[in-house]
């Protein structure tokens, strides 16, 4: 199993285990091969040559960071948030939004909610000498947060919100439903690519009921139609604009 973080009973799961995989793809990546030829330069001698001995003290500076007991806190906590995010990016100016019998339907893009995601387990775990010092450097370190946000993405895929089903999306808000190939942005260099949104309802004190349910749908329905006629540079500034200002 490739995930390093798990959706598991509604709830996102993060043990410090980590398996190999991912990282074996990542050292055959520009970046990765640039991390172990540095490390490799230092290394006088391996019995199965430098190369090798790199991979292998990268791979075992990643395991020892990931179980760290406050890596694996921070980021336990950071994965429980995740979706929460949502809530608050709802109110974020310039989203794809509509009124359904008093209640707001928001388009939130996946760019935002992963960028947040993001840059909070970074901030934090950059804070920890076991992460920052990690053998390896920055690429190691941005390998090991993307591959958090990345499994925290197929974990929100598998929670599968539905109108019939939704999903808490933080204080006041579920999400009811999900797009996961319209294109937001175009991603320069590596940037992850991190297509798609996620609809989130606001909550009242009347419950959803069907009717409510068939409105939603219709609206969703009709904002798919809607937002691929959106020129890239009004994407471009929907962006600029949801983004807390730093």
């Amino acid at each position: 199993m490739s995930a390093w973080v798990r959706y598991s009973r509604q709830r996102f799961v993060y043990t410090g285990r980590i398996s190999r995989a991912p990282f074996a793809r990542w050292v055959q990546t520009e970046d990765g091969r640039a991390a172990v030829d540095e490390l490799a330069a230092t290394i006088r001698f391996g019995l199965f040559g430098r190369q090798w001995a790199a991979r292998r003290r990268l791979w075992r500076a990643l395991t020892a960071a990931a179980r760290d007991d406050t890596v694996v806190e921070i980021v336990r906590a950071e994965a429980q948030v995740y979706l929460k995010h949502l809530g608050d990016l709802a109110y974020a100016d310039g989203l794809p939004r509509d009124t359904i019998m008093l209640r707001r339907l928001v388009a939130v893009p996946n760019v935002l909610l992963n960028g947040n995601a993001y840059g909070a387990l970074d901030s934090r775990l950059a804070r920890h000498h076991a992460f920052s010092g990690i053998e390896g450097g920055e690429a190691l370190r941005q390998f090991f947060v993307l591959k958090l946000v990345e499994d925290l993405v197929a974990g929100a895929g598998r929670a599968c919100p539905s109108t019939k089903t939704p999903v808490p999306a933080g204080r006041g808000w579920v999400i009811v439903g999900r797009n996961l190939t319209f294109d937001w942005r175009l991603p320069i260099l590596n940037e992850p690519v991190w297509a798609g949104h996620h609809y989130v309802l606001e909550l009242t004190r009347e419950p959803i009921t069907r009717t409510v349910r068939k409105a939603v749908e219709t609206s969703m329905t009709a904002m798919e139609r809607a937002l691929p006629s959106l020129a890239r540079l009004e994407r471009n500034d929907i962006l600029r604009r949801a983004r807390p200002v730093v």
